[in-house]
């Protein structure tokens, strides 16, 4: 019998990754000349940085410059962070370590980040794939791909097989959705019940263990 392939979402699902994420827009932001007192809305993270930072500001204050300038200052600053308060949830490693399972990684986190995290939890064994949207990109001028794209090129190496999709917002479950597959919504990330309800979630779990239990039956 195939495994079930499971396509996770890394920020809000895996990893708690908030804490370290603000702390590095908030300092980019003060390196930049602007300050949270400039915000329209606080920062939520989860999207990319850029749409982090078009929904906490509007067009006065962060110039399509100001922008650029606050994004780079971030990679430099988050993906040289240490992630050393950037835990997992507890107990989401006995699901990455259950042979019955074909793990897969798709997130709008950028690729050095990514497998620092990994490397530092020890789970970069863990994946057949890791997936994000600078995967594909041969210039910085390329536009990204959307998380829809990125589900149907991690599934196209598996055509016939059965996967399903596990993550905190509704842009998880609503590429799922597209891709034809069935997704899970947690609610220990940044991502609201009536978010996953509305977006097309199979299901919707606030435990590990109970997101377990669905797993299993869905072998």
């Amino acid at each position: 019998m195939n495994k079930l392939h499971i396509i996770w979402d890394l920020d809000g699902t895996l990893i708690n990754s908030e804490n370290e994420v603000l702390e590095a827009l908030v300092k980019s932001v003060r390196q930049a000349g602007l300050s949270e007192k400039d915000q329209k809305a606080p920062f939520r993270v989860g999207p990319t940085i850029d749409k982090i930072l078009d929904a906490a500001f509007s067009s006065e204050h962060l110039t399509l410059e100001k922008k650029t300038e606050i994004i780079k200052a971030f990679r430099d600053n988050y993906d040289n962070c240490g992630f050393n308060n950037t835990p997992a949830f507890d107990k989401i490693e006995e699901i990455l370590a259950d042979s019955r399972f074909i793990h897969h990684i798709v997130t709008n986190k950028p690729d050095l980040a990514t497998s620092r995290i990994l490397k530092k939890l020890g789970w970069s064994n863990f994946f057949a794939s890791v997936i994000t949207p600078y995967s594909y990109m041969k210039s910085s001028d390329d536009k990204r791909k959307t998380k829809t794209e990125l589900f149907a090129l991690c599934m196209s190496d598996y055509p016939n097989e059965k996967f399903l999709a596990i993550g905190d917002m509704e842009t998880d479950s609503k590429a799922a959705l597209n891709n034809s597959i069935m997704s899970i919504g947690v609610l220990w990330g940044t991502g609201t019940k009536e978010e996953l309800e509305t977006s097309g979630c199979n299901f919707i779990t606030e435990s590990v263990s109970d997101l377990k239990k669905i797993l299993v039956e869905e072998i």
